[in-house]
């Protein structure tokens, strides 16, 4: 996968739709499984970081509390992929949950005959949800495995519909799609096998995450194919309280993702752009509040001049004084995370949480601006105009793919008394930034020194200056030219 390819398909996420969907249109068998979103001709966040060309999703790295942490990126929930069911204002309430169904002899697990039955695909637009409800179909008693492929073949039995309660994270992906072993990386497998299922007559794939109760992670341990299919890395997660059958519980994500400054890509890239910052969360999977389902914190601000992972947790990144301000988006995006979590492998670029630049020290050669803005997520090309206070233009720059300016200052562009800089964007200031007096320069310097010299020849008696304004002048000296203004 290519980073211009990730970073090219940004721009369509808020003018891509996904159409309507409902159970009985089209239920008819098909020939053929429908492509998923993964495998749109049209790129868009939601496909942009996988990989076609080998069929992969991508572990992507991010931060937990300080320490590395992977994951997976599956069915994104927003305003332009649920149009009209995702919205400002809405809550993770508004995330579908959609129903799997299984036929079984007993009731239970330990009776189920032939696959899974699914309600919806990704096809089917806003109808469709990662996240399905179990619902214990009663077998006839001449029920064979399989005689049952679609919803359709379920109702015209007229067997019984027990709902479950229980709720699997259970994304649908293309046939044949593989996940991306989060250690090693490149074209390596994780240890987890797809649960096939049938989706209208034709085989489906999907893969088994978290779920809420412990007798569906052992119905589904076989699919965790490693030498120990209990390794932490890779289990399957019982979250009892992540979701029920009215809705799914979001946990915060900071997304950086969409800035660059430090960033090596394969190096201490993050996802979905691998030439972006990591990710942040607060909650992983041995936390008993986490959930795969992630709300996206939309990082707006950075401190200036700073670099990647010179912070990864929200103690820090949630703190305006420390320079950041995050805008709480209607974006949901399923999350799982994978991978081992070493809690001695300490984010080792730390920086102190005071030591954070909040405004433009002109002592520097130059100072970045970097960030972003509501109004400008997804959006590229958006001209900046960086201002003096005065309205006096200083430089100008765009967005990149994601909505996100990243800009150096240079201090000798900042005009003599100028206090607070602009970042304006559609005539819309969205950023002011303090700024320390700026000191004069060499000439400056000489000049003024040349001034002293011609005053000294002057009358002294122009020149007395009594013991209290010699104090308030020294006082003016210390506050304007030795303490920083942030």
């Amino acid at each position: 996968m290519k980073t211009n390819r990730v970073l090219l398909a940004t721009i369509a996420f808020f003018s891509t739709a996904t159409k309507f969907g409902a159970f009985g249109q089209e239920d008819a068998c098909l020939e053929s499984a429908p492509l998923t979103v993964y495998e749109s001709e049209m790129m868009s966040p939601q496909n942009m970081d996988f990989d076609m060309e080998n069929n992969m999703f991508i572990a992507h790295d991010g931060w937990y509390n300080d320490v590395p942490v992977h994951y997976y990126k599956f069915r994104m929930y927003t305003p332009s992929t649920y149009p009209g069911l995702i919205a400002p204002g809405g809550s993770a309430a508004d995330v579908p949950i959609q129903k799997v169904y299984m036929v079984t002899s007993t009731g239970g697990f330990d009776g189920v005959i032939g696959k899974p039955i699914l309600e919806y695909h990704t096809a089917d637009g806003n109808v469709y949800s990662d996240f399905m409800e179990i619902q214990f179909v009663t077998a006839p008693t001449d029920y064979m495995d399989d005689d049952f492929k679609s919803v359709q073949d379920v109702m015209e039995s007229g067997a019984e519909i027990l709902p479950s309660g229980i709720i699997l994270n259970l994304p649908v992906v293309p046939t044949g799609a593989t996940l991306q072993d989060p250690e090693m990386k490149g074209t390596e497998k994780a240890p987890i096998a797809p649960v096939a299922t049938w989706y209208k007559c034709v085989e489906v794939w999907t893969y088994v995450f978290e779920v809420t109760t412990q007798d569906a992670a052992d119905y589904f341990q076989s699919t965790r194919t490693g030498s120990d299919p209990n390794d932490p890395a890779y289990a399957i997660y019982v979250k009892p309280f992540y979701a029920n059958a009215e809705g799914v519980v979001a946990i915060p994500l900071i997304h950086v993702n969409q800035f660059t400054h430090g960033v090596t890509a394969g190096i201490n890239g993050g996802g979905p752009s691998p030439a972006g910052m990591k990710n942040i969360i607060n909650l992983d999977r041995p936390d008993a509040a986490y959930s795969p389902l992630w709300l996206i914190l939309w990082m707006n601000d950075l401190p200036i001049n700073y670099n990647a992972d010179e912070a990864s947790n929200f103690n820090v990144m949630l703190k305006e004084d420390n320079g950041f301000s995050i805008f709480t988006s209607p974006m949901y995006v399923n999350c799982p995370d994978i991978g081992k979590v070493d809690l001695a492998a300490v984010n080792a670029d730390l920086v102190p949480a005071d030591s954070f630049q909040t405004g433009i020290d002109t002592t520097m050669e130059s100072n970045w601006i970097i960030g972003s803005h509501q109004s400008m997520i997804m959006q590229a090309d958006v001209a900046i105009s960086i201002q003096a206070d005065d309205g006096t233009e200083i430089g100008t720059t765009s967005t990149n793919m994601m909505g996100a300016y990243e800009f150096e200052l240079m201090t000798t562009d900042i005009p003599m008394g100028t206090n607070e800089i602009s970042v304006v964007a559609n005539d819309l200031t969205i950023r002011t930034v303090t700024v320390m007096e700026k000191a004069m320069d060499a000439e400056e310097e000489v000049a003024s020194d040349e001034d002293e010299s011609s005053d000294e020849d002057e009358s002294s008696a122009s020149h007395v200056i009594t013991t209290s304004s010699f104090t308030a002048l020294v006082a003016l000296f210390v506050m304007s030219d030795l303490i920083p203004i942030f």
